[in-house]
């Protein structure tokens, strides 16, 4: 960070911002509502059927993969603009909406989903996980922590129920899929990389991992992990509270 803020200038750090803020809300809009969604009507038609009662529990794990292959789909276009912001000092926003353009151009309208594939990877097996492992946090250590009752709970007690529960979840889940971002991360440099320098491109994810592995170790997949946590941690833990705060204020009387 400061390389590129003493190289690059400080507003550097930020750039790609306007499309993040773009896609972030109907991404957030998709994925939350899609996993409620999911999530209660794959519970009742298991819990309808007897032989999958005890499998009912593992209904977030699926409804968790299914919202995020949604939101990442239909938000892809923007998070190709944000990467493409990201990836070089020179192109402004109109330049890379002329690169696009001109993408489209030759390769069709295939070519906003590029990268789509490696951005399923790493964050379906994220999803599943953190949800998979919020509602366990919830139930198994927090909530008796908290002494939580859904009857009488302040909107308080439920926000912090929420909050660390989420943080917890969001730590495990990003410790586990870390490899996935850090080789996410390589092929999009590869991508973006000048022709002619010494960068070896890759044509799948699985190519990359077993190119970190031998070059660097099992330890370069785990590379980048504590930045990783510092920015999912809070992020989950803050996304999780407001959205269940939101559903509290929406679905009381007034």
């Amino acid at each position: 960070m400061r390389y590129i803020a003493r190289t690059e200038g400080l507003a550097t750090l930020w750039r790609g911002l306007s499309p993040t803020l773009v896609a972030s809300g109907p991404s957030t809009v998709i994925y939350f509502v899609g996993y409620d969604y999911l999530r209660q009507w794959i519970g009742k038609k298991m819990i309808a059927r007897k032989s999958l009662v005890p499998y009912e529990k593992y209904s977030s794990l699926l409804a968790g993969c299914v919202a995020r292959t949604a939101a990442v789909t239909a938000i892809s276009p923007l998070e190709l603009v944000r990467t493409r912001m990201q990836a070089s000092a020179t192109h402004d926003f109109r330049t890379v909406m002329h690169g696009i353009s001109a993408g489209i151009s030759n390769g069709g309208l295939g070519t906003l989903w590029r990268g789509l594939v490696p951005t399923l990877w790493r964050d379906v097996p994220f999803s599943a996980i953190y949800w998979f492992g919020y509602e366990r946090w919830r139930e198994r250590v927090y909530e008796p922590l908290f002494e939580y009752n859904e009857q009488s709970a302040d909107i308080f007690l439920r926000m912090a129920v929420a909050f660390c529960s989420g943080a917890s979840s969001g730590i495990v889940a990003a410790t586990l899929t870390i490899p996935f971002d850090v080789a996410k991360t390589r092929r999009q440099i590869e991508q973006h990389a000048n022709p002619k320098s010494n960068i070896v491109q890759h044509n799948s994810l699985v190519q990359v991992i077993r190119h970190i592995v031998s070059t660097e170790g099992t330890r370069g997949l785990l590379a980048g992990l504590t930045p990783r946590l510092m920015k999912v941690a809070p992020s989950c833990a803050i996304m999780i509270s407001s959205y269940e705060l939101g559903k509290m204020l929406l679905s009381s009387p007034s």
